[in-house]
């Protein structure tokens, strides 16, 4: 079940994503110095050494080293050298020496360096189904009920820097 690797064995390596992705898709890319705001769903692998604000769906996921999931997590295999924040859910989790991790980590197989930073919850389970209401489900028990940018106690002042930025936001989206 648990696996554990000497970080001296390993540096970065690159994900074994060409073998396990499907036959005519390409590994995508989210570079370093680009920020998404959004969900990202991709058939294939995707390879993260860019930032993310929300949730990441993919067969075969690589966190790189700079990169940054803040979000939920949903794949077959995740390779993680980076940061996520929020929950991972695959079939086989691979944290690497320089991983950062905070939230919850659902598995069937997981293997972590030594030296990986882990700030949350393992839940092994036999078999890891992909519903999309338990991913919500599991998010939702992990934020706080009340945003503080929106908690009320401010309503009759000017609007703040946080509330301007969420709003600005929500007009790009929609």
């Amino acid at each position: 079940m648990f696996k554990r690797i000497s970080a001296a064995k390993s540096s970065v390596k690159p994900a074994k994503s060409a073998t396990s992705r499907p036959k005519g898709f390409s590994t995508s890319v989210i570079a370093v110095g680009m920020h998404v705001l959004g969900n990202i769903v991709s058939e294939g692998a995707l390879d993260i050494d860019g930032k993310i604000n929300g949730n990441v769906r993919g067969q075969t996921i690589s966190i790189r080293p700079n990169g940054v999931i803040i979000g939920d997590v949903v794949a077959d295999v995740v390779h993680v050298y980076g940061t996520v924040e929020g929950l991972i859910k695959a079939k086989n989790v691979l944290l690497y020496a320089d991983a950062r991790v905070t939230g919850t980590i659902m598995h069937e197989a997981i293997t972590i360096e030594d030296g990986a930073f882990v700030d949350g919850k393992f839940k092994r389970t036999d078999k890891i189904s992909f519903n999309d209401a338990e991913v919500e489900m599991a998010r939702r028990m992990q934020m706080p009920a009340i945003d503080p940018a929106f908690d009320g106690e401010n309503d009759n002042e000017e609007p703040s820097e946080a509330e301007i930025k969420i709003l600005e936001n929500l007009r790009l989206i929609s």
